[in-house]
């Protein structure tokens, strides 16, 4: 890990992520750069009702941020780069310097949560920088609790190539945060209880001892994940525990993790209309994750 972009927008919860960053940098000796993101409702306001003094205010709110910035880095006997941007939709800004700097990983605080309503007519912006970022992305938790251990999502019902090799990424950066944190490292894979799904369609009645063959699959599906994530421990050389849950999946992992642990998962995102609707799996613990989250593409 040589370079590390840090993403600011100005809130108190900032030193959270430069926290992380440091710890980051004392451990790997990363080059480290922050980006500080400023925007304000009176640009939305001067395009229709205009302020003379609209640019004297713009500034001062800029001068403000950097002040911000100022502050809270004399914090850390550190060498760093930084610069400001504004604008509203800050994810493109963030994306474009990580790829110019060919950042390693991205962190910053987790925000912009809505309801579930909203997020059907705007996506929010960590959304966007999780589907479009070309690198790990560490969502760090709002609430500052110290973390205990780093937990790996690994998914063990898609066989694809595609699928093996992403989990496998995210196994190894797991082990790579774990060891720069000096915590603890924990493999996880859930399985859906499907018996327990909600399915929309027509109501057909079971089959004799139906129930009976989900009870069997699933049990042969829950020894089939651990089999596999010990096999991955083994491969890649990984000490690591090893868990299998059944349920919802998004809801499994953040009731695992709670608010203590770095959640490591990886990210293959649904676009179009799928992807307004759906959201894939990191998005959907965003809505209840309570921890940090580091997203692998």
């Amino acid at each position: 890990m040589e370079n590390i972009l840090v993403v600011l927008d100005g809130s108190d919860k900032d030193q959270l992520a430069m926290q992380q960053a440091v710890a980051l940098t004392d451990h790997n000796q990363a080059k480290l750069r922050v980006l500080m993101t400023v925007y304000d409702q009176i640009e939305e306001m001067h395009k229709y009702i205009g302020f003379d003094n609209y640019r004297d205010i713009k500034q001062a709110l800029l001068d403000e941020a950097e002040t911000h910035l100022r502050l809270l880095t004399d914090r850390y006997n550190i060498h760093f780069s930084s610069n400001m941007v504004w604008g509203k939709r800050w994810n493109k800004s963030v994306v474009d310097t990580a790829n110019s700097m060919e950042a390693d990983l991205i962190i910053k605080v987790a925000g912009d949560q809505q309801s579930r309503i909203a997020k059907i007519f705007k996506t929010p912006e960590d959304w966007h920088l999780l589907r479009d970022a070309q690198c790990p992305v560490w969502l760090v938790n709002g609430e500052g609790q110290s973390l205990e251990k780093v937990v790996a999502a690994v998914g063990t019902l898609d066989e694809s190539r595609e699928h093996g090799v992403l989990g496998k990424k995210v196994i190894l950066k797991a082990r790579a945060m774990s060891e720069a944190l000096d915590l603890p490292l924990e493999l996880v894979s859930v399985i859906p209880d499907f018996s327990a799904a909600t399915v929309a369609t027509a109501y057909v009645p079971p089959l004799p001892g139906q129930s009976i063959l989900w009870h069997e699959n699933a049990q042969q599906a829950l020894a089939n994940a651990e089999e596999q994530l010990n096999n991955h421990c083994a491969e890649l050389r990984v000490q690591a525990g090893v868990k299998v849950l059944t349920g919802q999946v998004e809801r499994e992992l953040a009731e695992l993790v709670g608010d203590s642990s770095l959640l490591v998962i990886g990210s293959a995102a649904n676009r179009g209309l799928a992807g307004k609707f759906i959201g894939n799996t990191s998005e959907k613990v965003l809505h209840y994750l309570t921890s940090d989250m580091l997203v692998v593409h």
